[in-house]
C-alpha cells in the first residue's frame, strides 16, 4: 500500500523538467554572487554595464573582496540623506516604486538587501578615499591592492 504513492510521485517528478532557480556566477570567500544578484543591480544601475557577462561578475567579485577587507576597518555609517538619495535613484531608473518592488522580487531582493548595498557602496567609497589618495596613481595603487586580496581569499568564477 505505501510503495504506489511513491511510485506515482517518482512518475511525477521523473516527467517534470529540471527547473533553474538561480545560477552561481562566482563565490568569493565563502558568499555566493548569482545571476540573479547580478541582473538585478544591473538593472538598477547599481553597478556600470548593459549585461550580466565576465567583465561585470568581475567587479562584484572586486567589489565583495574590498568590502570584506574595508569591513576590517569598519568605516562610518554614510548620512543617511545619501543613502536615501541614492535609493531615490535607484527607484527612478526602476521606474518608479511599484516597478522598484517588481525588479527587487524578480531579483530576490528585499528593500532592505537593497538599502544595505547602498550603504556598503557609500562606505567602501569612504574606505577608498581615506585609504588612496587621489592623484594619478590611486586606480594602479587600488588594482594593485585587489590583486593582493584575490590572491589571499578563495575565489572561484563559474561564468565562463
Amino acid at each position: 500500500m505505501m510503495l504506489l504513492p511513491v511510485m506515482v510521485l517518482a512518475a511525477l517528478v521523473a516527467q517534470a523538467p529540471p527547473q533553474l532557480l538561480d545560477r552561481t556566477l562566482a563565490i568569493v570567500g565563502g558568499r555566493t554572487i548569482t545571476q540573479s544578484d547580478a541582473r538585478t543591480v544591473l538593472t538598477l544601475g547599481l553597478v556600470d554595464g548593459t549585461d550580466v557577462n565576465r567583465a561585470l561578475v568581475e567587479r562584484l567579485v572586486d567589489r565583495e573582496l574590498m568590502l570584506r577587507e574595508a569591513e576590517r576597518y569598519a568605516p562610518p555609517d554614510p548620512a543617511e540623506a545619501e543613502v536615501a538619495a541614492r535609493l531615490a535613484a535607484a527607484e527612478a531608473r526602476a521606474g518608479g516604486a511599484d516597478a522598484l518592488a517588481a525588479t527587487l522580487a524578480a531579483g530576490g531582493f528585499t528593500s532592505e538587501r537593497l538599502r544595505a548595498w547602498v550603504r556598503d557602496d557609500l562606505r567602501l567609497a569612504a574606505y577608498l578615499a581615506q585609504r588612496f589618495v587621489a592623484d594619478d596613481r590611486r586606480n594602479d595603487l587600488i588594482a594593485d591592492w585587489v590583486s593582493d586580496l584575490r590572491r589571499r581569499t578563495p575565489v572561484t568564477l563559474i561564468i565562463r
